[in-house]
């Protein structure tokens, strides 16, 4: 099954657990492609060591063109998060080094260690994706991978900023079994929910 097709697939069996449909492509104004004082008040120096441990270039970040970004999925409503779904190429040793950056007292509605295990066993696969592609402020091989993981951290500490609760992150090896929206798939979804939206 295709990246997109299990990404839909797993937001649809969210979806009918929650009882809530989740709005696709949803944009907040906060949610950008660059990290600004702006929008991330206090976290800004979280962020801006996250994107130095990555090697970006400031100034291309900077004066790059400002575009709005995309969630998986949102769940208004009683649950107002956003919802991830984290395939293998999310598992770098970039992202990896970005949790050494999270505040301590940053909420998450997914392991951190858990992310970091995944991190430790993928890695390897996760960095030869598509290792080729660069970006405007991560101008070197590898370069998308990083940009990747540093995006990943916009939406972890910005949501509370703005109002919203901590980001829902399931990952590809979670729901492995999962290949319809069924009862099976259902009580697997339950049983993550639980364990995640309780901390």
């Amino acid at each position: 099954m295709a990246v997109g097709d299990r990404q839909k697939l797993i937001t649809e069996v969210v979806s009918t657990v929650l009882g809530e449909i989740g709005e696709h492509n949803k944009k907040f104004e906060w949610f950008i492609n660059k990290h600004t004082k702006e929008d991330f008040g206090s976290s800004f120096s979280s962020i801006d060591r996250v994107f130095q441990s990555l090697n970006g270039d400031a100034n291309a970040n900077q004066t790059k063109r400002t575009t709005g970004l995309e969630c998986d999925a949102y769940f208004g409503g009683e649950f107002n998060f956003i919802f991830e779904f984290d395939e293998f190429q999310h598992f770098s040793s970039a992202r990896l080094k970005t949790f050494d950056s999270y505040p301590n007292e940053l909420r998450l509605n997914f392991d951190k260690e858990e992310w970091k295990r995944a991190c430790a066993v993928h890695g390897n696969r996760a960095d030869k994706y598509r290792r080729s592609k660069t970006t405007a402020d991560f101008d070197f091989d590898g370069g998308r991978t990083a940009q990747r993981a540093y995006l990943d951290c916009f939406r972890d500490l910005l949501p509370e900023i703005h109002g919203l609760k901590p980001t829902l992150r399931i990952n590809e090896f979670e729901v492995a079994e999962i290949t319809r929206n069924d009862n099976h798939a259902c009580r697997i979804i339950e049983q993550l929910l639980t364990r995640k939206l309780s901390k």
